[in-house]
Formats: C-alpha cells, sequence, structure tokens
C-alpha cells in the first residue's frame, strides 16, 4: 500500500485547488458560455445530401455565410467521417439568408434535400435552461440527504462542496475552451456529478470504517492518509478507465459526441483529483478543529480537578 502524505501536503493541494478555480472562473467571465441553440433558440437542418460529405464540406459553406457559430454532426455514419445526411444547427435566420445558405450548400457541394426544419424557440430554450439548474439542484440536495442518512452532515457538505467544485471547474473550463454548450453538456455536469459522488462515498466510507477501528494515538491526519491511501489505487484505476473511453469516444466517436466527452473527461480527471486532494482534506481541517476544540474544554476541567 502506498504512503503519501495527503493531509501533510494539504496547502499545496489548496492552492492548485484555488488557481484552477481561478482559471476556470477566467472562462467564464472573460470568454462566458457559448451557448447553443438548445438554450439560445435556432434552427435545425436535417439534411441529406447526394453523395457522402465531409463536416469541413459544410463547414466552409456556413462559414462563407457567416455562421461561424453553427454546429455540422453526420448523421447515421460508421466511421465518422463522412456521410450523406447531416444535422445542421444555425441561430434564428431570416427568409432571405434561410435561402442563400440553402443556394450554397446546392452550388458548393451538390444537391441535397431537406428532411426536416426545425425551430427552437427561446421559451423552449428558457425551459431548457430552468430544468437543467433544477436537475442540478436536486441532485446536490439529493445528495446532501444521502450523504447525511449514510454518514453526517460534515461528510455531507464537504462532499458536496467538492462536486460543485467539480462542477463549476468543468463549465469554467468548457467555457474557456469554448466548446459549445447544449443539452448534451447538461447531461455530461450530471454524469460527472453522479461519478464524483460514487468515488467519494467509496472514499468517505473507508475513513468511517478506520474512524470505528482507530488505532491507539493514532492522529486523525495519520487516519485520513491511511484511508486516502487504501483507496487510491481504487480511485486512479476508475478514472484511468473513464478516461480512456472518453479519449477514444473524443477520437473516433465525431462531432455528435465530442462536446459531451470533452466534458465527461474534464470533469472526471478533476472528479477524482478534488475526491482525494480537496474534500477528503477539507474534511479534515472540520474535524481535527472540532477535535482540537473538544480537547481544550476537557483540559482546564481535568486542571481544576
Amino acid at each position: 500500500m502506498p504512503r503519501f502524505d495527503f493531509i501533510g501536503n494539504r496547502r499545496t493541494w489548496f492552492i492548485v485547488s484555488i488557481v484552477v478555480l481561478v482559471v476556470a472562473l477566467g472562462g467564464f467571465f472573460l470568454r462566458g458560455l457559448n451557448l447553443g441553440i438548445d438554450f439560445t433558440g435556432g434552427m435545425t437542418y436535417n439534411v441529406t445530401f447526394g453523395k457522402p460529405v465531409t463536416v469541413a464540406q459544410v463547414r466552409a459553406v456556413l462559414d462563407k455565410q457567416h455562421l461561424t457559430d453553427a454546429v455540422v454532426q453526420l448523421v447515421g455514419t460508421e466511421s465518422g467521417k463522412t456521410s450523406k445526411s447531416v444535422l445542421i444547427e444555425t441561430p434564428s435566420l431570416k427568409e432571405s439568408a434561410r435561402y442563400a445558405l440553402q443556394n450554397a450548400l446546392q452550388s458548393d457541394i451538390g444537391k441535397y434535400q431537406i428532411q426536416g426544419l426545425n425551430k427552437v424557440t427561446g421559451t423552449f430554450s428558457g425551459e431548457l435552461v430552468r430544468a437543467g439548474i433544477l436537475a442540478v439542484l436536486i441532485a446536490s440536495l439529493a445528495i446532501v440527504l444521502y450523504m447525511m442518512i449514510r454518514f453526517d452532515l460534515r461528510f455531507a457538505l464537504t462532499g458536496v462542496a467538492a462536486i460543485f467544485y467539480d462542477a463549476i471547474v468543468t463549465l469554467g473550463l468548457v467555457a474557456l475552451i469554448h466548446f459549445q454548450v447544449s443539452q448534451n453538456i447538461v447531461v455530461a455536469v450530471l454524469i460527472i456529478i453522479g461519478y464524483s459522488l460514487n468515488d467519494r462515498i467509496i472514499i468517505f466510507d473507508r475513513i468511517r470504517e478506520n474512524m470505528r477501528l482507530r488505532k491507539r494515538g493514532e492522529s486523525l491526519a495519520e487516519l485520513t492518509n491511511r484511508s486516502l491511501n487504501q483507496t487510491l489505487a481504487r480511485s486512479i484505476i476508475t478514472a484511468v478507465v473513464v478516461v480512456a473511453a472518453m479519449l477514444a469516444l473524443l477520437i473516433f466517436g465525431g462531432t455528435s459526441t465530442q462536446d459531451l466527452s470533452a466534458a465527461i473527461l474534464i470533469g472526471v480527471v478533476f472528479g477524482a483529483y478534488s475526491s482525494i486532494l480537496f474534500a477528503s482534506p477539507l474534511w479534515y481541517i472540520w474535524v481535527e478543529g472540532v477535535e482540537q476544540a473538544q480537547s481544550s474544554r476537557r483540559t482546564p476541567a481535568k486542571a481544576g480537578r
């Protein structure tokens, strides 16, 4: 079993955590979230061309029409590189702009048919934003209640603090690299919350078990370090497996799953980090402070006798 002194180096980890958080918040304030039409409203075109096309070909046409924020996804492709069916998402366009786009697609790429044309309204996008926020809040409340029942309030609050850290860092870095925020990102955040919760429960359960079997004279720092080292291999292996799967999906999965896999990849990396190097040291500081306060209250009583 490894013997890393996680608690002894907690100040270093907290500094690293703060730096990462500042960078993520910088992504929010400097670049902002690149909201897709799921949130801002727009048009979706389900187009079938007469020949297989690439994302680059369609993207070139959109760029000429000054639709740089549009999204292009290949549909029904096995290779992930070419397909006859393409899903195009654009901001809301005037009728003249729509005709200009359709003419440009035919002249630059070839004949095609529009199989479906849908308009995403601002009302729908507003409902989606509220639903996403509500889902995160409900999930967080359920986590607090579950961890209070299974563990105690200190485990619950430190665990939820780390989960919010994971969500903020993930969304901030998504904003920084300017990935478009769609329904997939909301799904990714909920997946990250579930992953982080599972990882934290494993670690906290080991800490609680070791607290019950605490060795005589063992400090809380030694106990926490022992618990983290006992679960370290499991946390790393799980994270590596998920990261490998997301990398494969990011590289070979095509554009339709790119934002989802990238967000999960970021969230899992920082979820594993925060479980070991943020949530557990945060719990240690809280509990150590309580133990020291209890010890200082008992000492004067003994001296008075």
